[in-house]
């Protein structure tokens, strides 16, 4: 498997000391070894220089040239895939890594290469790959020629329809209610709160294996749970799958290197808050079972049963339609519709504001933290050579010495202080419009839900 060329998607820097090697996005790497562990690949670059990169960072180039052993495929995670007991704490992004091929896919594609050379004499290109042995075989039923061929494609068609009746438990029901207004609001649930504390590293495997654990304790109980990141990546794929028509919260963006970094750690630590906090404001994805599970087991039998229970729930995505209790009143569809337009356009323009936001003050974050410190070090430590300097005149000038050394000193503390003061406001700031962009970020999908069960509506009516 040695050969394949890259190309970086990304910038990483290598820590010193280390066998990492540091890779500029858009340069083509040539891998070694994949199956070096923990999402990481060995290879050297176009100047030789060789090392340790993310597979996550690299993708593998396509080329039309006849096809050696390199291609993606897709990882196909089982039922026990987030178990405990071997999985590391790697965090490759939501980029998909370079993977390779199997055995038996290298024999399927040498196979179909030589049929076609032997035909054509022509090889095939590596993107047409996937065409040779396709997925699942081609019904030959003719497809029904109704005006409701095209709306019996997915769960909400089949909701609109009446033709999949799910039962749906008393607690999973959600109920929607007319506030003095006339608008409809879900029907609000107990408030409570989650603090997440005391994040420390653990380890697994005798070493092998180093992982931060977060403490998760709500107020309804007072009892402490520890969880992992990996644990809430679970959790957020569970609250996305199950509730296509609410917009999730984002979680703290990946990291490869520096995890372990006492910053990062805490600096993470208040991201997972601001997602928590969130969740239990919530009126829907607070009483959820599966974040209500996240939230209170302590038995690491009980964890995993519940984490394969809840990856077999049947209502999920549109299905879960069934377990909204909707009210009696009839809606003007042609208000409704006006509605949803209104709250797109308000969406897309609010999409970018947010967005500018939140990188200014990631901007003034880093200012803070290098360009102001150092500008301030940099007066500081000229006041400091100078008084320095006039050491040496013999003449009384130790008040005026003294005087620019304390100047100096000021200088640096203030340029201390404006390390510092991001913690306190832009951090926070960031944070907050990190979360407010990714919920904006999902309205779309859900305005389209709406807009797709109106013209849907409108066809069965009709």
């Amino acid at each position: 498997m040695e050969g394949h060329q890259v190309r970086a998607l990304y910038d990483f820097t290598g820590q010193s000391g280390t066998a990492e090697l540091s890779i500029i996005a858009g340069e083509t790497l040539t891998v070694m070894r994949d199956n070096v562990g923990d999402g990481w690949c060995e290879g050297f670059n176009q100047s030789g220089k060789s090392g340790l990169f993310p597979a996550a960072y690299v993708q593998v180039i396509e080329s039309s040239a006849p096809v050696s052993s390199s291609m993606t495929v897709s990882q196909q995670s089982s039922g026990d895939f987030w178990d405990d007991d071997w999985d590391d704490d790697s965090e490759i992004g939501q980029t998909q890594a370079y993977v390779p091929v199997t055995n038996q896919q290298q024999q399927a594609i040498h196979i179909a290469l030589q049929s076609n050379s032997t035909d054509s004499g022509n090889s095939i290109p590596i993107h047409t790959i996937h065409s040779v042995i396709p997925e699942r075989p081609i019904s030959n039923v003719p497809k029904k020629n109704n005006k409701f061929s095209t709306i019996i494609k997915s769960g909400e068609d089949s909701f609109l329809l009446g033709t999949k009746v799910i039962n749906v438990p008393e607690s999973e029901k959600l109920f929607i209610k007319e506030n003095e207004d006339g608008r409809c609001v879900w029907v609000p649930t107990e408030s409570y709160n989650c603090v997440i504390t005391s994040p420390k590293k653990e380890s697994k495997l005798k070493g092998l294996k180093s992982f931060i654990v977060y403490q998760l304790t709500p107020t309804f109980n007072n009892i402490q749970v520890s969880r992992r990141y990996k644990h809430f990546d679970w959790l957020h794929e569970r609250l996305e799958q199950k509730y296509c028509f609410i917009p999730i919260p984002p979680l703290p963006d990946k990291q490869i290197a520096g995890r372990y970094e006492e910053q990062f750690i805490e600096h993470r630590r208040t991201q997972l808050q601001e997602f928590v906090d969130y969740v239990c404001r919530h009126p829907v994805l607070s009483r959820s079972r599966v974040w209500d599970h996240f939230m209170i087991c302590t038995d690491e039998k009980r964890w995993k049963a519940g984490k394969r229970q809840a990856e077999k729930d049947e209502l999920l995505g549109e299905n879960y339609f069934n377990a909204i209790q909707c009210i009696d009143t009839p809606l003007d569809a042609i208000k409704v519709e006006i509605q949803i337009d209104a709250f797109s356009r308000y969406i897309n323009g609010l999409d970018p504001v947010v967005k500018n936001f939140m990188a200014m003050a990631v901007d003034q974050a880093k200012k803070h933290q290098v360009l102001y410190k150092r500008e301030f070090q940099k007066i500081g430590q000229s006041f400091c050579s100078l008084g320095h300097a006039l050491e040496g005149d013999d003449s009384d000038h130790r008040r005026l010495t003294y005087a620019l050394k304390v100047t100096g000193e000021a200088y640096n503390d203030i340029g201390h202080l404006y390390k510092e003061q991001p913690k306190f406001d832009w951090e926070p700031l960031a944070d907050k419009f990190h979360i407010y962009k990714g919920i904006i970020s999902n309205f779309p999908d859900v305005i389209s839900i709406h807009k797709s069960a109106i013209q849907k509506e409108r066809i069965v009516r009709d």
